[in-house]
């Protein structure tokens, strides 16, 4: 797997594991919000699947879970991290 979620200094960091010298690309912060999106994602769920139980598990409306799986993904992407989900 190329990327390891750890945790240390009370965050959640994104290493990249297939680095191959320069440039380096810093570790991806993230709160522990970011890290339990980041598992389901690994997990294979849908992004459907996601907003579900961000929203069962957080207590917020699903229309608002749904965006932040999609700003999650964003972010991601503009760190040239891609992960594909389901849509459904």
């Amino acid at each position: 797997m190329r990327y390891q979620l750890r945790h240390a200094a009370g965050m959640y960091w994104l290493l990249d594991t297939c680095q191959e010298g320069i440039p380096y690309k810093k570790p991806l912060s993230m709160n522990e919000a970011g890290a339990d999106l980041w598992n389901m994602m690994m997990q294979g769920l849908s992004r459907e699947q996601i907003a579900e139980r961000l929203s069962r598990e957080y207590g917020i409306a699903g229309e608002a879970a749904r965006m932040d799986v999609e700003q999650f993904q964003m972010q991601l992407a503009e760190h040239g991290i891609r992960v594909e989900t389901e849509t459904g």
